[in-house]
């Protein structure tokens, strides 16, 4: 099951961890929870999205991340780190980008880097 929770308050970081299996049901939990700690950290934020053990999001959750994607910029996200383990999450990561037109998307192999370069 995806979560989310805030990582650092300081540097008003929240992390999504999604996970396969995932439902359109969880887009929407995920996004009112976002849209919470938004509240929470003043209305700005990054997300760090770990996404490592998904190799691709099932086809017909394919509109349901560009909609999540335009909320969460709407709620105030700056930047997103993702961590990606594959080639064809980042294909289908660059297809959805494009549709939500979401450009301070970037990607990592690495989670600790991710969460580094969010840091700065």
């Amino acid at each position: 099951m995806p979560t989310t929770r805030i990582i650092d308050r300081p540097a008003r970081i929240v992390e999504i961890v999604w996970a396969y299996a995932a439902t359109p049901d969880d887009f929407d939990r995920i996004n009112d929870e976002i849209k919470r700690f938004s509240e929470e950290l003043g209305g700005s934020f990054d997300v760090l999205v770990d996404m490592r053990t998904v190799k691709a999001f099932k086809p017909e959750l394919q509109a349901k991340l560009v909609e999540h994607q335009k909320a969460i910029k709407l709620y105030g996200m700056k930047r997103a780190a993702v961590v990606t383990a594959g080639s064809i999450a980042r294909l289908q990561l660059n297809r959805t980008a494009k549709q939500s037109e979401h450009t301070t998307e970037t990607q990592w192999d690495d989670y600790a880097e991710a969460l580094a370069f969010l840091k700065l």
